[in-house]
């Protein structure tokens, strides 16, 4: 990692260097898809955390802890793995180049259980499975509109407005699709809607405490 000069003399390591942590991210995801792993296996289960009339929760099993991690690895189709990974691709370069390894780790990590626990807590159905990368990317978009880029960076001085604008609208979206649920038939139902509003609150809330000094 390079060093840099910050205030007063001392040197600081730089927020730049390749990022590690999100390419990994990305092939997992892709190798998930590629080796067929079975959703049933790593989705999360709200039932499991948060207990049915019939069940009892958290249960203390593999399946709880496994689903709570690894179903941010899991997409239904190449539809939906395409378009998670064209965002988190670039966005998470971008954030890990800014907060660090250790820190976009942490934030990726938060915003995954954070999406997870609000899908569940929300759920009508508890027994509806959650899976995808949808959460902890809504956690890196929440934590980009707190965190002002780099000077180096000027392309995102200049789309940080459009940026606010297209992020606020998604949120509210999400808000409103919480708030008013799609009718059970609807193809809006199928999206986690609560697991989105999660990740951009855990983001916004992260952004403070891992920005970079």
């Amino acid at each position: 990692m390079a060093l840099a000069l910050g205030e007063g003399g001392k040197q600081s390591a730089s927020a730049g260097g390749p990022a590690y942590v999100n390419r990994v991210l990305v092939l997992a995801c892709v190798f998930a898809f590629v080796l067929q792993l079975p959703p049933e296996s790593f989705a999360f289960v709200p039932a499991y955390f948060f207990g049915t009339v019939d069940l009892a929760g958290p249960l203390p099993t593999a399946a709880l802890w496994r689903g709570l991690f690894g179903h941010v690895l899991i997409h239904g189709d190449a539809v939906h793995l395409v378009t998670n990974m064209a965002v988190l691709w670039p966005l998470g370069d971008a954030m890990e180049r800014m907060l660090g390894h250790w820190r976009y780790a942490l934030l990726f990590v938060a915003g995954t259980v954070a999406g997870a626990l609000t899908e569940g807590a929300l759920a009508v159905d508890r027994m509806a499975p959650l899976i995808g990368a949808s959460g902890a990317i809504c956690a890196l978009m929440g934590a980009a509109l707190w965190l002002r880029p780099p000077a180096r960076w000027p392309l995102f001085r200049w789309l940080r407005l459009p940026l606010l604008v297209a992020a606020s609208l998604f949120a509210a979206l999400n808000v409103a699709m919480v708030v008013v649920p799609p009718a059970a038939d609807s193809p809006l139902a199928e999206v986690g809607w609560g697991a989105h509003v999660g990740g951009l609150l855990a983001g916004a809330a992260l952004a403070a405490l891992l920005r970079r000094r």
